[in-house]
Parts: C-alpha cells; sequence; structure tokens
C-alpha cells in the first residue's frame, strides 16, 4: 500500500512530468528545472515547484533537478516497477498504427496480446504480434492476468467489447473510438493521450488491483 494517496489532479500532472522528463533525458539531458518542465508540459511552474515538493524533491539552486532522481521518485509513486500486461482488441488500420507507436516502447509499455474478429486478420502477424480470435479473449486475459485493454474497434463494436473486457476482468480501458462505453465503477476508462494516460493508471491499478495481491 502507498504510503500517501495523491489527488487525481496530481497523478494527471504527474505522468505529464515524466513523460516530459524521459523525452528531455533521450536528448542528453541530466537535469530540469521546474520552469523548464512548465514550458514543455505548459503547467504553471509554481505548480510545478509545489508538485516536486510535496513528492519530497530538491533541486539545486542554478542547477535544477537530477533526471534520473525525479524518474526514480516517479516511477515509484506510479508503482511503475509492476509488471504491467496491455491487450490490444482491434487490429485494423487503428489497431495497426498503435501497435507501430514507438513511444509505447520507449515508456515500457509493452502491448503482449492483439485480438480482433475478422476471419482476414486472425492468425497474421502484426508488428511481431499474433493476432487472436476474440473468441479466446476471456481465457487470455484471465491465463495472463491482464488489467489493462487498448480498445481500438469500430464504433458500432465498441460497447460489446467493453462488455467482453470486463468480463474477462480488465480493470483499465484506454478507449480510442468516439464512442463512449458503459463501464462498471471498479473500472477505469481513459480517452485521451495514451502515454500519460497508461502512466496514470498504473498509480490506480499499483492502489487496487497489486495491492489487494500483497
Amino acid at each position: 500500500m502507498k504510503e500517501k494517496i495523491y489527488s487525481e489532479g496530481t497523478i494527471t500532472r504527474l505522468s505529464q512530468y515524466l513523460k516530459c522528463i524521459i523525452q528531455l533525458r533521450e536528448t542528453g539531458k541530466r537535469t530540469v528545472t521546474s520552469l523548464e518542465v512548465s514550458n514543455y508540459t505548459k503547467i504553471n511552474s509554481a505548480e510545478v515547484r509545489r508538485d516536486l515538493i510535496s513528492f519530497g524533491l530538491k533541486g539545486k539552486r542554478g542547477v535544477g533537478f537530477n533526471i534520473e532522481e525525479l524518474i526514480g521518485t516517479f516511477n515509484k509513486i506510479l508503482g511503475y516497477n509492476e509488471k504491467v500486461c496491455i491487450a490490444l482488441v482491434g487490429a485494423g488500420n487503428l489497431g495497426k498504427a498503435i501497435l507501430n507507436y514507438k513511444m509505447l516502447d520507449r515508456f515500457g509499455f509493452k502491448i503482449e496480446n492483439v485480438f480482433d474478429n475478422d476471419p482476414d486478420i486472425i492468425g497474421k502477424t502484426i508488428s511481431g504480434n499474433k493476432v487472436k480470435d476474440t473468441s479466446c479473449l476471456n481465457a487470455v486475459v484471465k491465463e495472463k492476468k491482464i488489467n489493462i485493454a487498448i480498445l481500438a474497434v469500430p464504433e458500432n463494436s465498441a460497447q460489446k467489447v467493453t462488455d467482453m473486457l470486463v468480463e474477462s476482468g480488465i480493470k483499465v480501458i484506454v478507449n480510442y473510438t468516439s464512442m463512449p462505453i458503459k463501464v462498471p465503477k471498479d473500472v477505469n476508462v481513459q480517452t485521451t493521450d495514451p502515454i500519460e494516460k497508461l502512466l496514470h493508471t498504473l498509480y490506480y491499478l499499483s492502489n487496487t488491483i497489486y495491492a489487494s495481491r500483497n
């Protein structure tokens, strides 16, 4: 269990901070100031400083914050050290684009199971993933103990597939369709930037699913 529970707004901002500083690290930067984080995320610099202080982080005057220290702290808060399996439902054009979205790999998110109901797609390998029949979804999700699913199906199938995901035990759905979906209160739905939302869901999972296993 976490010693401190942060608000939804704080975790949303933290996800943006982490995305920003990981990208900055890839440019070769080793330190970052709160003002730089503010400029990249468009979050007020005073808000950034307050958040970093609340996370127990201290920067050096004239230097800023050590990026590796920031990443380590943010990962710990988000529960990012837990193994997170992700399923993708929908291997059409949108699904293929998601599988080819390199940012997912850069942030450590790997889609390990892909599902579709199109006979022409089932069995094919896309970006290293063999597409499974959606009829296998329930069994695979339970066997692999998958908690997160990305929904990339046609709008007229969104709710039906959502119901299948909920029935199988999925607790977080990243909805790429434009169709609002209905889920029970214990299922979290995210609909915007995939990286920020996947990072955000790790905190949700680490305080619910993972915590209950300890």
